[in-house]
């Protein structure tokens, strides 16, 4: 039984549930079954089948969050790299090369660090 807020027991809700509950249930036409049974058919996979996992870029996607969370990553990388590259003195190719890598090295003996030079004596 029913009841509202005010623990008010509803009969009216009770009767219509219980015409609801006794009315005739229409029968299914049989090409609509049989259209049904057919679709849920070749959705089964074959008969002694081996469940295959998704491929490997799915299931990455699928542990990052979705693509949603894919293309936010996405963003973040590029903005960073920009940002990164913005950084450097920007006057061309020639900033990626002037960072100051091989300044150190000394074609003569081979090794430097730290402004020593290893050589003998």
């Amino acid at each position: 039984m029913t009841q509202d807020l005010n623990n008010v027991p509803d009969p009216w809700l009770d009767d219509l549930l219980d015409k609801v509950a006794q009315a005739p249930v229409p029968e299914v036409p049989a090409d609509l079954m049989a259209r049904v049974m057919a679709d849920a058919q070749h959705m089964l996979p074959p008969p002694g089948g081996v469940i295959t996992a998704p491929p490997l870029w799915r299931q990455v996607i699928g542990a990052l969050g979705g693509w949603g969370s894919v293309g936010g990553l996405v963003a973040a990388g590029v903005t960073g790299l920009a940002i990164g590259l913005g950084a450097v003195d920007a006057t061309g190719m020639d900033a990626l090369w002037s960072l100051g890598v091989f300044d150190g090295y000394d074609g003569q003996t081979g090794l430097s660090a730290f402004g020593w030079d290893y050589e003998e004596g």
